[in-house]
């Protein structure tokens, strides 16, 4: 059976959206696994991980890396010709896709959870974030997320304004049909609605918010 390592926070929280895109693709395929709970500090100490990063996954003997390649993977060893979410007739795409969550609308929920990450997390870990998270951004988590909470037009609402017209037309992300790149996009949501209620889509955002409710359920 799949293993997956999955980030944890206090009281069992599940909030990396990297994992989560792992996850609902093996539940909209039906694929058995089991996740490994596994903190920041957990991941430093565990020589199983070296360099790599959650998710990480353990199947066959094979120990995978990075979301993106674990989705390949199981895409191309657990085949299925009715679910067949990354081909070669949308790679291009869902590449994109992946880059532009990792790159823009990640970045845009960062912006606006960062320091309430912080409350969902063990003193370890906590202090662990915080420190690599200043490091990281040039100041506290506090204050970077206070800073973007009162930009009005912010990225994230761009970001949201966007999927929505992409969804005007359209049942899922690259068309009629699902595909990987709607659980690349609910994993970053998800994210969101796990940590804050800072990431709350805008009533006003309907196609958005059918599209989440229904994919919600099919990779439930």
């Amino acid at each position: 059976m799949i293993k997956l390592y999955d980030l944890i926070g206090k009281n069992d929280i599940r909030f990396s959206p990297y994992c989560w895109r792992i996850k609902y693709l093996l539940n909209f395929k039906q694929i058995p696994y089991e996740t490994v709970p596994t903190t920041f500090t957990d991941r430093l100490k565990n020589p199983i991980f070296g360099e790599s990063r959650l998710p990480t996954m353990e199947d066959n003997e094979m120990k995978i890396s990075d979301s993106f390649i674990i989705a390949k993977y199981i895409e191309s060893n657990y085949l299925n010709k009715n679910t067949i979410l990354i081909s070669s007739s949308n790679i291009d795409a869902v590449t994109f896709i992946n880059n532009w969550s990792d790159n823009f609308l990640n970045s845009s929920i960062l912006q606006r959870v960062l320091n309430d990450i912080t409350y969902h997390l063990d003193p370890e870990d906590k202090d662990y974030f915080i420190l690599s998270r200043t490091k990281r951004f040039g100041e506290e988590p506090k204050k970077y997320q206070d800073k973007h909470l009162v930009i009005k037009n912010n990225e994230f609402i761009k970001n949201c304004a966007l999927l929505n017209t992409q969804l005007k037309d359209r049942l899922f992300i690259l068309g009629d049909q699902i595909s990987y790149a709607d659980m690349i996009i609910l994993g970053s949501f998800t994210w969101g609605d796990k940590v804050s209620k800072n990431t709350r889509i805008d009533n006003n955002l309907e196609y958005l918010l059918k599209w989440k409710e229904k994919i919600e359920v099919l990779c439930k």
